[in-house]
């Protein structure tokens, strides 16, 4: 690359980078939160809130049993996986042009 677009990419880069920069500074004064609510609003807010808060208390109320967790018959269950076996994972110079006629897998 030459000279010329050497100091053409930098300056382009410098420009970028104080847009950027301009950018960021002028969305953090704007960044401010404006909430207009009206009295229907607020009560449509309240309503949603009343039916969270009820559906929380009827989850809390729900007792789980674990008792099956204890089961004899669960404890004696028996895994059927096979173990993976720890395999190489590609080759030490991965640059190196491999010998097809030697090993045949890269």
């Amino acid at each position: 690359m030459g000279k010329t677009a050497t100091n053409i990419s930098i300056v382009l880069g410098l420009i970028t980078v104080a847009f950027a920069g301009y950018y960021i500074f002028i969305q953090k004064g704007s960044g401010d939160l404006v909430v207009e609510t009206d009295a229907e609003t607020m009560q449509n807010m309240l309503n949603n809130t009343q039916v969270f808060v009820e559906r929380r208390e009827k989850l809390s109320q729900i007792k789980m049993n674990t008792a099956l967790f204890d089961d004899e018959r669960f404890m004696k269950l028996n895994k059927f996986t096979t173990p993976i076996q720890e395999r190489p994972q590609g080759r030490q110079n991965p640059f190196y042009e491999p010998d097809v006629s030697s090993s045949g897998s890269y």
